[in-house]
């Protein structure tokens, strides 16, 4: 198989996921991870300083930590904010992120819709761009690595870990092209053949609406459902989100361990 394609399609989708790292455990990711689970996590980092006494603590497990929130509320935690200022800045944080989720999970439903219907990618990518004030890749640019990918898809040297991948890890523009790139799959040869890339899908939300697709539900029916997904998922990350802040405030204003704990109970009811 030519190069180009792997050259290519390397420089125009950027693989976003989250690497294993010395400060946090490998399946770390605040989607994922449970409530109890990621108030277990600060109450590791309470610990720990108190056992450590180190300044640098939270500044070296910043540097370690690869999930995008937690790295931020530790950077918080290792700053010169007062803590209500680090918990006030860490809920613009949230949000900023929330809704970078949210618009990559609308993507995905708009994609599996599109595939419902058997529509023209072109129109699914209008789709796309009706949600963003300014369009963060070209259409073009889309179209020509989508269709390359196609090409070369049953080539042995086409990277299809790197490059099939559906996250929401991954950038909007890398998710774009991948999402394109399935429907066009879809329209060719069939729902199947997008299901055959299943082990490439690390989205559970993708992957589930998928199979809804492939089982022949109506459009209706698993827009409905995909929303409600959507909204449970984006309710639990804030959750989750909500909690970290208030325990990274909590460390930071010095609150001993025992109360620490108690603040976690709030939420894990």
């Amino acid at each position: 198989m030519p190069a180009a394609i792997n050259d290519l399609v390397t420089r125009l989708l950027e693989a976003a996921s989250v690497a294993p790292s010395p400060g946090t455990p490998p399946e770390f990711d605040i989607l994922e991870m449970p409530l109890e689970g990621v108030a277990a996590f600060w109450l590791s980092v309470k610990k720990t300083l108190e056992s450590k006494r180190r300044d640098s603590f939270l500044a070296e497990e910043a540097r370690h930590t690869k999930e995008p929130y937690i790295r931020y509320l530790l950077e918080l935690a290792a700053s010169s904010f007062s803590p209500a200022e680090a918990k006030e800045l860490a809920g613009i944080r949230a949000a900023t992120i929330l809704e970078d989720l949210g618009r990559k999970y609308t993507l995905m439903s708009i994609a599996l819709l599109g595939m419902v219907a058997n529509e023209n990618p072109q129109k699914v990518m209008v789709r796309f761009l009706s949600k963003f004030h300014m369009p963060p890749i070209f259409e073009r640019q889309v179209f020509e690595v989508a269709d390359l990918m196609l090409q070369h898809l049953g080539d042995p040297g086409f990277n299809k870990k790197k490059f099939l991948r559906i996250d929401h890890k991954q950038k909007i523009e890398s998710l774009i092209i991948n999402l394109i790139f399935y429907c066009k799959l879809a329209r060719k040869s069939g729902v199947e053949a997008v299901l055959e890339q299943r082990e490439y899908l690390a989205s559970p939300y993708f992957k589930d609406g998928l199979e809804l697709v492939a089982d022949g539900f109506d459009a209706d029916f698993i827009k409905y459902r995909l929303n409600l997904v959507k909204r449970e998922i984006l309710a639990a990350t804030e959750r989750k989100m909500a909690l970290s802040a208030a325990m990274m405030a909590a460390i930071k204003a010095g609150v001993p361990y025992a109360d620490l704990y108690l603040l976690a109970k709030a939420y894990l009811g």
